[in-house]
């Protein structure tokens, strides 16, 4: 089979593999990519630090077998290393260990040590991981805080595992002894071939470099070494799976150490498997899973999970042997001995520069991804304060003679439950109590029913797309039902009988309130995020607000999908006539400001742009009689999940410092919107 056709068949089998993961997982590629993006800092930095920790125990474990063979001089202590995070570079890209002789090729034409000893150093090291990896699972049956399940499933891989070790140990120390001693007794017309020839000189020298090692009194100390290395491998990789884990799927998280070790041994055993996958992507990531399925977690979650979890740990292991790799070429030199790699202090000081700027960059990159992926802990409940008599009077003068009622998610109850507020009177009345985030209110325009987005997990960032369902409350009767599965940020149709919402970030879905029927109005483009989508209540346009690229506020006609860029701005909704969109843009006095574009698409204005020190606004809402806009505004925080936002109302062209202030809360209110009832028909 040539070059070519393996390639393509790897790349076909590791796609394949992957196509299942996402589809039992309903997920993608893209959510992955987003995850590696939003994972922690300190989950990057505890996995690199593991990999660097666990490739020096390396270099010392070879180093120790080296000089038990014999071998002198030793290659330095910085050679090793450098030839060690290569060989966990190549591991890691070939599938059946087949990367190990990267180590061999470095250690004998780069460092000039005969091929026996790097042989002999090399799967005695082979053989002491498996031995480490039953030191680790007897560990894990010991532990106290492992599971009657658990310590069962880890009984029966070190059993498995120790067979392995006394096999290999017996095959190791005394199979090329044998194997030469076979070959001396062919007869003399074989002996004479070439290749036959070489292969008992070989198998001579590598059993007098076994012989070496085993009386040089070095293997425990090679053995605890090994111990060493495993633990800190799976404590980094752990740390990988967690941070991974809290951003993909957060149930995960909270998984016990033994059920996420039984998903590490696993994959690692299928990426040692003789399958031609690519970069043992799919062959990993299916070993895992299916061991940690057996041991009570989710197949589908457990592989997307790993799936992040390899693709990172990968991201880190090229990174980290490519320095290896370069900083044993940058010292090459000839000279009247064989040439040798030597990796000078000019090469140190680069190297040192090279990982410092990775560092450096990798933090920023880090940070800033944090920062998007929203809070990582829900926030506090906050302490509410009671409306004075100047600020009743303002929401007075705000509502004039109408009535009706506000809805916004609050932590004044000590989670995000929907609040409402009644006009007038003031009162505010808890709505929702579920343990999960409540957000995003859409008040009905009959002004009966709430459409809102809940979460699946007791606590999701607000900038989340995927871990969300939309739900429906009925104000009379208290009464709730989820509406669809896997959708953020609804709205309704202007008549009241569909809601649209985004699923993903990927598509735009009109979902009938009665029938359950969905339509896809607006489907994945490439690099593009759709959020908080608006239907014109004239019908036949979309306004989205666009992501994944240059931010931008955009209508886009049905069907068809053709687009109109309005701003660069986010967070919008319609006048309930259609003949404007109301949206926050850049600029103001605390950075934002509220605007309103016409019904073309043009002309933009500033509608609010709050003076005093509430004046960094969002969530704008216009209420169904057109007269009235709701919004919240903080003092210049911006992060929506934990900022203390406060909620207000304001009669659309009077001064902006009428504006009233409608919750008085130190937690986090947003999203309100507002409802007017309509004038009693004249009798």
């Amino acid at each position: 089979m040539g070059k070519g056709l393996k390639f393509g068949l790897s790349l076909a089998l590791s796609a394949g593999i992957l196509a299942l993961v996402f589809h039992a997982a309903d997920s993608s590629a893209a959510e992955v990519a987003r995850a590696l993006a939003a994972m922690s800092l300190g989950a990057w930095t505890a996995y690199a630090a593991a990999q660097l920790l666990q490739g020096w125990l390396r270099a010392v474990r070879y180093r120790l077998l080296l000089a038990g063979a014999g071998v002198a001089p030793l290659p330095g202590r910085g050679r090793m290393f450098g030839v060690t995070l290569a060989r966990n570079m190549f591991v890691d890209m070939l599938p059946a260990r087949a990367g190990e002789l990267a180590y061999w090729a470095l250690l004998n034409r780069g460092e000039g040590v005969r091929s026996a000893d790097c042989v002999s150093s090399m799967t005695i090291s082979i053989l002491f991981d498996f031995f480490a990896l039953a030191a680790v699972l007897a560990a894990a049956v010991a532990a106290p805080v492992a599971e009657a399940a658990g310590r069962m499933a880890f009984l029966w891989g070190a059993g498995a595992v120790l067979a392995a070790v006394a096999a290999g140990g017996v095959l190791l120390f005394r199979g090329p002894g044998w194997a030469a001693a076979l070959a001396a007794r062919l007869p003399a017309r074989a002996r004479r071939w070439r290749g036959m020839v070489w292969l008992e000189a070989f198998m001579e020298k590598l059993a007098d470099s076994f012989g070496q090692v085993r009386g040089g009194g070095v293997l425990w100390k090679a053995a605890a070494l090994s111990v060493g290395i495993r633990v800190v491998k799976y404590g980094g990789l752990a740390a990988a799976f967690y941070g991974m884990a809290r951003v993909l799927r957060p149930a995960l998280a909270e998984l016990p150490v033994w059920q996420t070790l039984i998903g590490l041994i696993g994959g690692e055993g299928g990426a040692a498997l003789p399958v031609p996958t690519f970069l043992s992507l799919g062959s990993y990531e299916a070993a895992g899973a299916g061991a940690m399925r057996l041991a009570g977690v989710s197949g589908a979650d457990a592989a997307l999970v790993l799936l992040g979890t390899h693709v990172a740990s990968q991201m880190v292991d090229y990174s980290l042997g490519g320095l290896g790799l370069l900083g044993l070429l940058w010292g090459r030199r000839g000279g009247a001995e064989k040439p040798r790699l030597r990796l000078g202090k000019t090469g140190l000081w680069i190297g040192l520069g090279v990982v410092l700027a990775l560092a450096f960059i990798g933090g920023a990159l880090g940070w800033r991804a944090q920062q998007k992926a929203g809070a990582q802990t829900a926030p506090g409940s906050g302490a509410v304060q009671q409306m004075g008599a100047a600020e009743q009077a303002a929401m007075a003068a705000v509502w004039g003679e109408r009535r009706g009622f506000l809805v916004w998610s609050s932590t004044m109850h000590g989670q995000h439950d929907l609040v409402q507020m009644d006009w007038p009177g003031g009162t505010i009345s808890r709505l929702t109590t579920d343990p999960h985030v409540d957000r995003s209110p859409k008040i009905s325009p009959d002004g009966t029913r709430v459409a809102f987005a809940r979460s699946r997990l007791p606590w999701v960032s607000f900038r989340n797309n995927d871990e969300w369902d939309v739900w429906l409350l009925d104000l009379a009767s208290g009464r709730e039902r989820r509406l669809a599965e896997r959708g953020a940020q609804p709205d309704w149709s202007a008549d009241g009988r569909a809601v649209v919402f985004q699923r993903h970030g990927r598509e735009v879905v009109r979902i009938d309130v009665d029938t359950g029927a969905e339509t896809i109005l607006l489907g994945a483009r490439e690099r593009r995020l759709w959020t908080t989508p608006a239907l014109d209540p004239r019908g036949g346009r979309l306004a989205v607000t666009v992501r994944g690229g240059a931010r931008s506020t955009s209508l886009f006609a049905l069907p068809g999908g053709a687009e109109t860029r309005v701003a660069g701005g986010c967070q919008l909704a319609f006048a309930p006539d259609g003949e404007w969109l109301v949206l926050v843009e850049s600029g103001g006095r605390l950075k934002n400001r509220i605007c309103r574009v016409d019904r073309a698409g043009r002309n933009l204005e500033t509608l609010l742009d709050m003076p005093g020190e509430w004046s960094h606004e969002y969530f704008p809402r216009v209420s169904n009689d057109g007269a009235l806009l709701a919004f919240g505004a903080s003092r210049g925080d911006h992060e929506h999940d934990v900022a203390d936002y406060e909620i207000f109302l304001w009669r659309i062209g009077d001064p902006p410092e009428r504006a009233a202030r409608v919750s008085f809360h130190s937690g986090n209110d947003h999203w309100p919107d507002v409802w007017v009832q309509p004038p009693a028909a004249p009798r």
